[in-house]
């Protein structure tokens, strides 16, 4: 173990997830100068806890920087990651609406993210079988480590973590299945073979199988931003709703109080009288 657990050091913000082997709170570190969040896996369970230890320990080739803080205390082991922002695939993920690149460019990226996460193979499974994968609004993908350590497996290697993210990887790509997506009926083929065994097949395969790169219309880019913008205009269309209807209500109140609307009569007599000209002579 790397320190003691400090429970002055972190400040509990919130618990996500109480699991057989472990639980899972976001903390803010008090000694992070920035004052940054972090995920805990408070681990209960000493034999899932051996096996983290041992998972990580095998893997030298994982940078230093990149692994996690394992601390011990109150009669439990601490897992500390780094705090991920909740911006989860399967919520902001709108295959049915995004033209068939943009939805292979998400795929390409979460390979991409899988293949430079620094994980052990154990652990990275996990993380693609619980969905702990996150979208951000450039289609960039990143993964989140609120992670249940129960099926924890040191056994696992590579193979199982292509095959898992090839299977989400179909998902995403199922609503494309209609037009015949190259890319879909590809996966699709080697999937149900579990012939992957790398992520830089799986990698190679959703590339070379990718629609190529081509001029959209007008209206194809047109409806294309629309989608991608379309909660920014619900929310701007919500708040020209409140801002009438408070306008309305105001009007209304006024008329009741003072027999008319004074606003209104800048449009009523507003040209009635220009300098010491009056118009109604």
């Amino acid at each position: 173990m790397s320190d003691a657990f400090q429970p002055s050091r972190y400040r509990l913000l919130g618990r996500v997830k109480r699991t057989e082997a472990n639980e899972v709170m976001i903390c803010m570190d008090s000694r992070d100068s920035a004052g940054g969040k972090c995920t805990v896996l408070a681990v209960d369970d000493h034999r899932v806890m051996h096996r983290f230890i041992d998972i990580y320990d095998s893997r030298e080739d994982i940078p230093k920087e990149t692994l996690p803080l394992i601390m011990s205390g109150e009669g439990r082991s601490f897992v500390v990651y780094p705090y991920v922002q909740d911006r989860p695939l399967s919520s902001f993920y709108m295959g049915s609406t995004m033209p068939l690149k943009e939805c292979e460019e998400v795929c390409i990226n979460l390979i991409i993210a899988c293949m430079t996460s620094n994980l052990p193979w154990p652990v990275l499974l996990l993380v693609l079988q619980q969905r702990e994968i996150q979208l951000a609004k450039d289609r960039n993908v990143y993964l989140s480590y609120k992670l249940d350590l129960t099926g924890l497996d040191e056994t696992v290697g590579e193979s199982e973590c292509a095959v898992e993210c090839a299977k989400i990887l179909l998902e995403l790509l199922e609503p494309k299945a209609s037009s015949k997506a190259k890319s879909y009926l590809l996966l699709k083929k080697k999937t149900e073979k579990y012939s992957y065994t790398s992520f830089k097949e799986l990698y190679k395969d959703v590339e070379i199988a990718a629609e190529p790169d081509k001029k959209h219309g007008i209206i194809a880019l047109f409806k294309s931003w629309v989608n991608r913008n379309k909660g920014t205009f619900f929310r701007i269309l919500l708040w020209i709703s409140i801002i009438l209807g408070v306008f309305v209500i105001v009007t209304f109140l006024t008329n009741l109080i003072f027999g008319d609307v004074p606003w209104l009569r800048l449009f009523i007599r507003s040209f009635e009288k220009i300098g010491l000209e009056s118009l109604l002579q």
